[in-house]
């Protein structure tokens, strides 16, 4: 499935938005990227609201950081019977704690950005448009020795159950809401610290940012604690390739934006052992024998 089938499909399923909304063709009334013309036989005799339609741009906005924007819009007449406030809740609930994975693609997540009113002129229609950033988790594996590739081995030993991007399989939807978090470690910086490289050691210093996915910000608060206090007390991180990365600081901030930003900072290196020279043959030597 695609980011927008996954989406209608959560929509569609959710009882409390799916019992709300008209039919088309006998399945709820959620459409992308618009809805069929009011003349359409899937309509029966049916009303043609409430109903919701939404569409994606998945063009990248560095402004807000984010891989793209979704518009979402609830429609209804404006008869005083339906409830907007309830509805916008149901949606943002629906789709902002979840991990959304396509088939063949990187995981993303909705963040609710704002809600603005309006009202088609000329009808009794009015609604609500709902404005999201689509955000990407694209894979942090570079070549060996990889520290993201070793932190995330880290949390995973550090906590079995829970799951770790690009470490563990994940389904199409995956909850956010459960006991258990979800970890994602992204690399910030890399750059070879000069005054420290040997001749045959090449010592990288980087910077990295772990997320913990979770809806729960008490669960996420402990969570990241933890692992600030864990990862301080061990001092090291063996990699995949057993050589080791060494943690200079750690750094907790609960006031980020998990989803963007992530908690946990950690800074630290760890070395490259360089190929051995090659030494240069002597060719075309001519001697001369004289007596």
């Amino acid at each position: 499935m695609t980011l927008m089938d996954l989406i209608h499909k959560r929509l569609s399923e959710n009882p409390a938005i799916r019992d709300s909304l008209t039919c088309f063709a006998g399945v709820p009334g959620v459409f992308t990227p618009e809805a069929p013309a009011d003349t359409a036989k899937g309509w029966w005799m049916s009303s043609h609201y409430p109903r919701i339609v939404f569409a994606a741009d998945l063009s990248a906005n560095e402004e807000r950081k984010c891989q793209g924007n979704m518009v979402l819009s609830i429609y209804a007449e404006n008869t005083g019977e339906f409830d907007f406030n309830s509805a916008v809740s149901q949606v943002i609930e629906c789709l902002c704690g979840v991990l959304l994975t396509p088939e063949g693609k990187n995981p993303y997540v909705l963040a609710w950005n704002r809600t603005d009113g309006f009202a088609l002129e000329g009808t009794n229609i009015a609604g609500q448009e709902l404005q999201f950033d689509i955000l990407e988790y694209p894979s942090q594996e570079t070549t060996d020795p990889d520290p993201v590739d070793g932190v995330n081995a880290y949390l995973k030993e550090l906590f079995p159950r829970s799951l770790v991007l690009w470490q563990d399989r994940f389904r199409e939807t995956e909850e956010l809401s459960g006991n258990c978090p979800v970890f994602y470690c992204r690399l910030e910086t890399l750059r070879e610290d000069a005054e420290r490289s040997t001749f045959a050691v090449a010592w990288m210093d980087c910077r990295l940012s772990i997320h913990i996915f979770c809806t729960d910000s008490n669960l996420r608060r402990k969570y990241s604690s933890a692992v600030c206090q864990r990862l301080a007390i061990d001092g090291e991180i063996c990699m995949l390739d057993n050589s080791p990365f060494l943690i200079g600081e750690v750094s907790q901030d609960q006031s980020s934006d998990y989803l963007r930003v992530g908690q946990v900072k950690v800074s630290g290196r760890f070395g490259i052992l360089r190929q051995t020279e090659k030494k240069k043959r002597i060719r075309e030597i001519q001697m001369d024998y004289r007596n």
